[in-house]
């Protein structure tokens, strides 16, 4: 049984101790305050296209990928029928430089039998893609500036949103996107109920016993791959809670709770998660892990050093058939850098 005490938040003590750690990176789909969200409804418009959760993603200059914007006039066919929802502006950065003065809207054209080709948007040589694939590298991974992630995976998010929302839960009537609230909120005419976006929080958390983690996989990854331990948060548990709880579910180890150390937090918008990220310790004399076999959601779980996944890391080879963890996109592998990077 957990019990509960009065412990200064992990999350709480970090941000009051200062900056990030200088060893880590910021999280993909973290602009760092250069997305103003929800801003800039009176700007000029630019579009970020989705079709049933493919974007429209083309070359960038420096031979990456970026998000396709159509402009105001391009979009001006389509708009019938399609969602249209204010995702923000940007007056730095890629996205400032993108936003050109102008705002970031969605233009969910998901009512379309087929995606609009990508010429009669005028843009010639622009793809339709999954931001996200479970089975291997995705659009994200080869984004040449990580601001475009954020804007990308707000668009998809919103999209997703806007399409699980269509029905009030109360009186069952149709809802629909709200205007004056630029279509970030949907009204139900029936019983009046308004519905915004929310997100589900989860943990995600690298376990570290001496110089060794603890790394898991699921059937469905890619061969080799292994990655941290994550779970949602359950009605009324508290973010510790939700970690010690789970990585006994999961693994079988108990972790200590007052040895949890917060590394970052990101939003992860497929379809509408907020996870924050930990490193944990074990208990002294931590037991060998083995995957429940009363849970099928991992196929293997077990101890890794801190070598091991260094060499892999280093050696830049993330489709190692062998052993490989998940691409820089993932807040996974930020925690597993910044435990490499540590030493602790």
């Amino acid at each position: 049984m957990l019990r509960l005490t009065r412990r200064p938040h992990p999350l709480l003590a970090f941000l009051a101790s200062g900056a990030r750690a200088a060893s880590m990176a910021a999280p993909f789909f973290t602009t760092e305050g250069r997305l103003m969200r929800g801003a800039g409804a009176d700007l000029a418009k630019q579009f970020v296209p989705v079709h049933k959760g493919l974007s429209l993603i083309q070359s960038a200059a420096g031979g990456g990928l970026e998000a396709a914007l159509v402009s105001e006039a391009a979009a001006r066919p389509y708009v019938d029928g399609a969602t249209e929802t204010l995702i923000g502006t940007a007056e730095e950065g890629a996205l400032g430089r993108r936003a050109a003065g102008g705002a970031f809207w969605l233009l969910d054209v998901s009512h379309l039998p087929e995606p609009p080709a990508p010429a009669a948007l005028g843009l010639d040589g622009a793809t339709w893609q999954p931001l996200r694939d479970r089975a291997g590298w995705s659009a994200c991974d080869r984004l040449e500036e990580e601001d475009e992630a954020s804007l990308l995976a707000i668009a998809a998010g919103l999209a997703k949103w806007h399409d699980k929302n269509q029905f009030c839960g109360v009186s069952g009537g149709r809802t629909v996107p709200e205007a004056r609230r630029q279509g970030r909120v949907r009204s139900c005419a029936e019983s009046g109920e308004r519905l915004r976006p929310r997100v589900d929080p989860s943990v995600i958390m690298l376990v570290v016993d001496g110089d060794r983690c603890l790394l898991g996989r699921k059937a469905e990854w890619p061969a080799g791959r292994y990655s941290t331990l994550a779970g949602f948060v359950e009605f009324g548990e508290s973010l510790e809670e939700c970690l010690v709880r789970e990585v006994y579910e999961e693994a079988g180890v108990r972790v200590k709770r007052d040895g949890l150390r917060f590394v970052a937090s990101q939003p992860w918008l497929f379809p509408r998660s907020l996870m924050v990220g930990f490193i944990a310790q074990a208990e002294p004399g931590a037991s060998e892990a083995a995957a429940d076999a009363a849970d099928d959601e991992l196929q293997d779980v077990g101890w890794f050093s801190r070598d091991q996944v260094r060499a892999f890391v280093e050696s830049g080879d993330e489709e190692n058939a062998e052993f490989h963890v998940p691409s820089k996109v993932s807040l996974a592998r930020v925690i597993i850098e910044e435990w490499i990077a540590s030493g602790k």
